[in-house]
């Protein structure tokens, strides 16, 4: 078996983890800026390797269904996600809520900007245009409209609860559990309705064997044992390098001095570079909807999968969520990020580089006032 990056990415990271979590239980303790480096390196490389391992299985998977490069790639980004899936749930059993909602609405505004910047890359036809899959016109402008308009309400309601009310202060583990069970309702009806409807290859193959590569997949045909096995070492690599990134983010928060977005948006970037790579790679390899995909996806899953499973775990957990200034605004500025990129769809199923440059002026005006008011916004002003 010939040796891939990514496998060498795995096993270093794995040993670095590994060591850090055998000179804690023999209580060797390192020094903190020391111990802050390999966990992130450790924790960086063991993700990137437990991404692409969950990525091949996806794609096996997807290989062996017969899917459409576009979905298949939906669910590879959806596989993509697991690692910050597992570094927020480290952060939530540290009982780091805050930190945690940040970083699920985070990295909503990080994944916007990097879609907007990809889209400059894309090929264009004579008009400057490049038309945009079906399933993004007909089907993720739909989820982008409900993401929108869910922030929009939820962020009022929060603060017009808090404003008529003031004694109600925070969100209790009932308001979580019921937006986070509507958010992830969403999202399953939203992958039923485009595997059934986009999914399928519309030319027929005979056998598995047959069928030509999708999502950028260039590997053997994958058994079902092999499978079994990458999904069992990436959820291993995704969990410890989640707890390795987790701990890397408290130590910025309590020891460096970082504010709650400033550390999110640190562990975005981290935590998102895997995503980032596979967009690069399959674009590099000309599989313009699989980058789309996972570009896009990065966007609506976020929203929907990882701030609904936030919510989630943080009610499972018995945890809350202050009605502050910073937990109003996030949710708010999650509207603009999901409205105009819909609105630079749905005008004619098309993008140029002047829809790609105002969006992301439009983000990084956005990414401006959460870091330099997310200070203020930490430390708890309220909404008066």
């Amino acid at each position: 078996m010939k040796v891939k990056l990514w496998m060498v990415s795995y096993v270093i990271g794995f040993a670095i983890v590994g060591a850090l979590i055998l000179l804690d239980f023999l209580s060797v303790h390192l020094p903190h800026s020391t111990l802050a480096i390999l966990e992130v390196v450790g924790g960086v490389m063991l993700i990137a390797g437990s991404c692409e391992a969950f990525v091949i299985a996806v794609e096996g998977i997807a290989h062996n269904m017969n899917l459409t490069d576009y979905v298949s790639g939906i669910y590879a980004s959806l596989a993509a996600v697991i690692p910050e899936l597992s570094i927020l749930t480290f952060l939530i059993i540290n009982r780091q809520y805050e930190l945690a909602w940040v970083l699920a609405l985070a990295t909503i505004f990080v994944n916007s900007l990097v879609f907007a910047i990809y889209s400059l890359f894309l090929p264009k036809d004579e008009q400057g245009n490049y038309k945009l899959p079906d399933a993004i016109m007909w089907v993720g402008s739909d989820l982008l409209s409900m993401g929108a308009v869910i922030s929009l309400a939820v962020g009022l309601s929060m603060m017009i609860v808090h404003s008529f009310v003031p004694s109600v202060t925070v969100f209790t583990g009932d308001e979580l559990l019921v937006f986070g069970l509507c958010l992830v309702g969403v999202f399953i009806a939203y992958l039923y309705h485009i595997t059934k409807y986009f999914g399928k290859r519309k030319v027929p193959v005979e056998t598995a064997a047959d069928m030509p590569p999708v999502a950028g997949n260039e590997h053997a045909p994958i058994t079902k044992q092999a499978l079994a096995v990458l999904l069992v070492v990436a959820s291993i690599g995704a969990m410890f390098g989640g707890e390795a990134l987790a701990s890397f983010a408290t130590y910025t928060t309590d020891t460096v001095g970082l504010n709650f977005i400033q550390a999110a948006l640190l562990l975005v970037v981290f935590g998102g570079t895997p995503e980032y790579i596979i967009v690069a790679s399959s674009h590099r390899k000309e599989k313009l909807e699989v980058a789309l995909s996972n570009a896009f996806g990065g966007i609506v899953q976020v929203f929907f999968v990882v701030f609904g499973y936030t919510l989630l775990a943080t009610a499972f957990f018995g945890g809350s969520i202050t009605i502050d200034l910073f937990s109003v605004v996030l949710l708010f500025f999650a509207f603009p990020s999901m409205f105009i990129l819909r609105v630079m769809i749905v005008d004619d199923q098309k993008i140029n580089n002047l829809e790609a440059v105002s969006m992301i002026a439009v983000f990084i005006m956005m990414l401006y006032m959460l870091l330099t008011f997310g200070i203020q916004a930490a430390a708890g002003v309220p909404i008066v």
